[in-house]
């Protein structure tokens, strides 16, 4: 059983300061993700919990006992690198095998016998006789994994693990991993740029930016109720539609087509606003009922997609996405009306972008919501 306490975790690069003040509680046989863009702290923080580089301020617990001083091979931790990190004159079961005899202690005999049976399950049993010279960076990546898997560490770290497979790979062991982690009853970090990876893969998601991190939640409740404009951009896939107006008093609001009112009280907003709704929450042609947003522009791109399709539509100034099924795709450069419920319209504000709610909770009224875009 092991959970990780991450407490005020700070660390700085000369004038750089990759994590400020990071304090995360990951439960025990929890997979989490750690998902956000390049420079934003991510592996800085895998690489801290795995005892390879330290804080400069802050502490790590592993099962309640501190890590300070604990060096990195004496933790119960496993990692895959981006970059697989294998070695290039040992075949795949000499890789595999190499940390349970010298870091475990393990015979030959046990050793060969555990690696044999995680790459069964890894399905990588025909390459143990290879070495990684010989193997495709697809194989090479589930090699690594299997070595990870192979030390029953209470803690498996993966950075980046499916940088290297082909599409149909990636996806399907998307799931893979999450349950042999699940079956060897570790806890897991996966730290990823990709939320799709994220959204698959993990019980909960912590999102950092500029070596923070800004939400900490469920994959339903991040896409469902992100906290800023940063976080709702960043999560779903085609991403959030993010349209700013700005607020200057109560009872109107100051758009790019004039002042319009609103029902909401003074306190609600204020500062910058901007209204985001999500791809699949926008309709194509008139509004079924007369409480909706509404606006039209011009189709400038459609991108298919299976059964569905991501359409582009120029709102004079915006670029507006939005999916439909493949049937009732509009033509190119066509002119087309599109609808959504104040009810899936969201609204951020202020200097960083927070939210304040629904535009149907806020009492932004169809009428304004139609103006400000």
């Amino acid at each position: 059983m092991t959970a990780i306490e991450l407490t005020n975790i700070t660390k700085r690069f000369g004038d750089v300061t990759a994590l400020d003040g990071v304090t995360l509680s990951i439960r025990d046989r929890e997979n989490l993700s750690i998902l956000g863009p390049s420079g934003s702290g991510k592996s800085s923080l895998l690489r801290i919990i795995a005892g390879l580089e330290h804080p400069d301020e802050g502490t790590v617990e592993l099962d309640g006992k501190d890590q300070s001083g604990v060096p990195a091979h004496q933790r119960d931790v496993s990692i895959v690198f981006q970059n697989f990190a294998l070695y290039p004159h040992l075949s795949s079961l000499g890789n595999i095998t190499l940390g349970l005899r010298h870091g475990l202690g393990l015979s030959k005999q046990e050793a060969e016998t555990r690696a044999r049976e995680v790459a069964s399950r890894m399905r990588v049993e025909e390459l143990l006789h290879r070495r990684p010279k010989a193997m495709s960076g697809g194989q090479r990546q589930r090699i690594a994994l299997a070595r990870a898997l192979a030390r029953h560490a209470g803690v498996v770290l993966l950075d980046e693990p499916m940088s290297g497979l082909d599409a149909q790979l990636h996806i399907s062991l998307r799931a893979e991993i999450h349950q042999l982690i699940s079956q060897e009853g570790a806890t897991g970090v996966t730290v990823t740029h990709d939320q799709q990876d994220a959204m698959s893969m993990a019980d909960r998601i912590a999102v950092m930016d500029n070596g923070r991190i800004v939400q900490l939640g469920t994959p339903d409740e991040l896409y469902d109720s992100p906290v800023s404009a940063f976080v709702a951009g960043f999560i779903g896939a085609p991403p959030m539609n993010l349209l700013s107006s700005v607020r200057t008093e109560s009872g109107a609001m100051e758009t790019a087509y004039g002042r319009v009112s609103t029902d909401v009280s003074s306190a609600a907003l204020t500062g910058d606003v901007v209204l985001g709704v999500r791809p699949e929450d926008v309709r194509l042609g008139r509004p079924e009922h007369g409480n909706a947003w509404t606006t039209e522009g011009e189709v400038i791109l459609v991108e298919p997609n299976g059964p569905l399709r991501t359409v582009h539509v120029d709102l004079g100034g915006s670029v507006l996405l939005l999916s439909c099924r493949s049937a009732e795709r509009p033509q190119l450069h066509s002119r087309v009306a599109v609808w959504s419920d104040p009810e899936k319209i969201h609204v951020f504000h202020g200097p960083g972008g927070l939210r304040a709610g629904m535009a149907s909770e806020l009492g932004l009224t169809a009428a304004a919501l139609s103006a400000a875009v």
